[in-house]
């Protein structure tokens, strides 16, 4: 009998301690559940963070914003082809389509001495596989010839990486740097660039509207001049004013 009853207490304790472990358990498993769905609904914050490139990409990789500064400029590619850019001090933001290629972006720059100094800021929309055909921009200078305003332009129907081409073409072809500027000017007026149609801003001190043709030429302003005074003027296809409207 003291056999059995030994062994009965034994299995109680061994009850006792599975009922307590499960309870643990239990616990436990609870919290750790609770525990993810609220970092599920309250994703961690990153306070501050500091870096030189941040690229924003969909689940494949195909990067859709890139954040970054002016060592990171990005290279523009398209159709596979790297392209060259201007400039070198700009910081920004670079917007990309579905096919990760550019289609705009927001970029800034700008430096002075002794108070007096430039900036450049534009914020520009670009045409499929072409350059901007829309922009805002904002260009300061030190000596006083500043620009600010709305740009509409027209980009050719083919691809900016045949416009780049054409560019190597002829600066492996001409070497004189007088022909070289008579022949982009020539295809500049043929429309490989494309032109500019619109501007709505300020050009200096005079503050308007200026429209051009489907060749780039000016054709019709609307503005106040730099003596405060509003004026139409009509030009024709030589650049000379055909008519003129003020009070």
């Amino acid at each position: 009998m003291q056999d059995i009853h030994n062994e009965v207490k034994r299995l109680r304790r061994q009850m006792n301690f599975f009922r307590l472990y499960a309870i643990i358990s239990s616990v436990l498993i609870f919290a750790f559940i609770s525990y993810g769905f609220r970092r599920t609904e309250q994703p961690d914050i990153i306070k501050s963070l500091r870096a030189e490139k941040i690229d924003i990409v969909e689940p494949d990789g195909t990067v859709k914003l890139s954040l970054f500064n002016k060592g990171h400029l990005p290279t523009g590619v398209v159709n596979g082809r790297k392209l060259p850019r201007q400039g070198g001090d700009e910081s920004g933001l670079m917007f990309y389509n579905t096919e990760g290629e550019e289609c705009g972006g927001l970029t800034y720059s700008g430096k002075g001495e002794n108070g007096k100094g430039q900036n450049e800021l534009s914020l520009t929309f670009d045409k499929y596989k072409q350059d901007q055909q829309v922009s805002l921009t904002y260009t300061q200078r030190e000596n006083g010839n500043h620009t600010k305003g709305l740009t509409i332009s027209e980009r050719p129907d083919f691809s900016l990486d045949k416009t780049m081409a054409i560019i190597d073409s002829v600066r492996n072809h001409v070497k004189d740097a007088q022909e070289q500027s008579r022949v982009m000017e020539k295809l500049y007026k043929e429309g490989v660039f494309g032109y500019h149609r619109m501007f709505a801003g300020q050009q200096g001190r005079r503050t308007g509207v200026f429209v051009n043709d489907d060749k780039g030429r000016v054709r019709l302003e609307m503005i106040v001049n730099e003596k405060n005074e509003p004026e139409i003027l009509f030009y024709d296809e030589k650049g000379a004013v055909h008519k003129k409207i003020t009070y």
